[in-house]
């Protein structure tokens, strides 16, 4: 569970200069900066030069820090200033700090392709041995995260940009995090970017560049194995947003050591989740204008107007969801859908089971009689709903 949700961002950010070496650099003097630096080292890069260090009560600063990769085939980098607050190595060979902080982080690949971090704060960060006795994805722990000013470049081209990224753990039981929350904000890439095909299709929808906001939040309680993912919301700019919230059943501390030590063996992995339960889900569509757009161009396309496109859509609905066989069900979603055509708010799927249902019953009803899925879940399907 230890990497569960928490570890995507703080990981990227943190491997970009830490992620397994005798001392090449030349020691500053410092011990806090050197056992830093060292630890630098034992990931995938060299230091080359220091540009001095200063020490200000708790806190040590490293400036100017050159790096370059340990083969041919990687790249160079920089840190302009790295902060390090309450710095400490333990008796285990593990670096504990109160506060990691880095300014004007850049990392360049051989084939040009650079990834620049304006600024990147960290707090109750813990750090593995110089030695490489433990890995990072075993030793490395965080507090909270939070970095800004994220851009991937490629020459002179920006490929993406993220203005803000946080990730925090805001609660532990038996140093397990069982709540926590990530938000990414003004995710931006460029439509002329993407590959061919969505480039074409966005463009000729009007959109020159996207940019997306993500935000999710979670509980977990290790002994009930109640694993409440509260929201997930990704959101992009005149276009929508989808929300999923769901509650998982099952996944108590047994099962999330079970599934740590399956992590390479996905079919034992498999067999472990379809004990877990689903205990309730919620997935809701809020439209900004993508749908207006889209049923606007299939009004230019087929020389007609949107009223006539949403009425053959209307018409088409009963053929299309006669798919399902399940009348009932298929009342619901065209109900949704009509009023949703009409007026292209919001979509929402609720599912609220009587009783828990086992991923393995899920799986095995939508193999041999996937109609029934929509009773077994109590599904309900509406539109516009505020």
């Amino acid at each position: 569970m230890r990497s569960f949700l928490m570890r995507g961002v703080s990981a990227s950010v943190m491997t970009l200069v830490l992620a397994h070496g005798a001392l090449a650099f030349e020691a500053t003097g410092n011990d806090i900066a050197d056992a830093f630096l060292s630890r630098l080292e034992a990931g995938d890069v060299k230091v080359l030069s220091v540009g001095g260090v200063s020490e200000d009560g708790s806190e040590v600063t490293i400036e100017d820090v050159a790096l370059e990769g340990k083969t041919q085939d990687d790249g160079s980098g920089s840190i302009g200033i790295i902060t390090l607050t309450n710095g400490v190595v333990q008796a285990d060979g593990t670096m504990t700090l109160d506060g990691l902080a880095f300014e004007e982080a850049y990392l360049e690949d051989k084939t040009g392709t650079a990834v620049s971090v304006a600024s990147f704060v960290a707090s109750e960060v813990v750090l593995p041995p110089a030695d490489g006795s433990k890995s990072f994805e075993d030793v490395a722990d965080y507090k909270s995260i939070e970095a800004e000013g994220i851009e991937i470049t490629e020459g002179d081209s920006t490929k993406a940009r993220l203005e803000s990224a946080y990730a925090a753990i805001n609660s532990r039981e038996d140093n397990l995090p069982t709540s926590g929350e990530l938000t990414l904000s003004g995710l931006t890439m460029a439509v002329s970017e993407m590959d061919a095909s969505s480039a074409k299709q966005l463009t000729d929808l009007g959109y020159e560049t996207v940019t997306a906001d993500l935000s999710t939040d979670f509980k977990w309680d290790p002994v009930t194995g109640v694993l409440d993912l509260q929201k997930l919301d990704i959101t992009a700019a005149d276009m929508g947003g989808v929300s999923l919230a769901v509650q998982i059943g099952g996944f108590t501390k047994e099962v999330a050591e079970k599934l740590s030590a399956a992590k390479d063996n996905s079919e034992e992995a498999m067999a472990i989740l379809q004990g877990l339960t689903v205990n309730s889900m919620r997935l809701r569509f809020d439209n900004g204008s993508i749908v207006d757009r889209l049923l606007d161009q299939q009004a230019k396309t087929a020389g007609s107007d949107r009223a006539a496109v949403v009425s053959q859509l209307k018409t088409g609905l009963p053929m299309m969801l006669a798919l399902l066989q399940n009348p009932e069900f298929q009342a619901k979603v065209a109900t949704a859908a009509a009023e949703f055509l009409d007026n292209p708010v919001s979509l929402q799927a609720d599912a609220k089971p009587s009783a828990p249902v086992s991923i393995a019953q899920i799986f095995g009803t939508a193999i041999m009689a996937p109609q029934g899925l929509p009773q077994i879940l109590g599904i309900d399907v509406t539109a516009n709903k505020k």
